[in-house]
């Protein structure tokens, strides 16, 4: 069962999703389009009503609810994002992608690999996955993406690096991809290495 929290963030609210010990998304609180409720769950605060019945799993058997897990989960993910706004990277986080078609999941994980600070068009990405001529569908991939900026598909623009479509409006995409710039000129004006990324999240998928 998902359960959700919302936490405030430089570019607003951000709704953190966990299912017990694992991540599965990061919306944020005006997202277009909106997750479901079912995607969501419920608030980490509320408990399942005794006459509420069990969520079923994928296999037939019961699933679930951890509130200690999702709680860490939640807490992990909130200090990864402080950290991201500060422009400290912290460790990898890991997440579930429990949703998503193949070839979504394949431009998820060409998204996740574009290096922190740097930026790829619709193209691009479309062209790291054998065909330049997929832009439009890598670009509705990009916007389905369940985690963001954890999958950083703000770092994804258009020809010419016009900074287009992303769920939560130009103005936050505009936001994070100048703190970046900012973070990574900083970083090679003290001759130190530039950030290597969002670090790559580890991740794993639903059985």
């Amino acid at each position: 069962m998902n359960t959700f929290k919302i936490i405030d963030s430089p570019v607003g609210g951000l709704v953190l999703v966990a299912r017990d010990q694992d991540l599965v998304g990061v919306y944020h609180e005006y997202h277009s389009p909106e997750p479901s409720p079912v995607i969501l769950g419920l608030p980490a605060d509320e408990e399942l009503p005794n006459d509420q019945p069990p969520e079923v799993a994928s296999n037939g058997s019961p699933a679930t609810s951890d509130p200690d897990a999702a709680s860490a989960v939640f807490q992990s993910t909130e200090e990864w994002l402080r950290g991201y706004f500060r422009g400290v990277m912290a460790p990898p986080l890991s997440y579930n992608l429990v949703g998503g078609t193949e070839f979504q999941r394949k431009v998820w994980a060409a998204v996740a690999e574009i290096p922190y600070g740097e930026r790829r068009t619709y193209k691009e990405v479309a062209g790291a996955l054998g065909n330049h001529a997929m832009g439009r569908a890598v670009g509705a991939a990009v916007r389905a993406n369940p985690l963001s900026i954890v999958i950083p598909g703000h770092r994804v623009v258009g020809a010419g690096g016009a900074i287009t479509g992303y769920a939560a409006g130009v103005a936050v995409k505009r936001s994070l991809l100048e703190l970046e710039s900012a973070v990574a000129e900083m970083a090679a004006q003290a001759n130190g290495p530039a950030p290597s990324a969002s670090p790559s999240p580890v991740q794993h998928t639903a059985s």
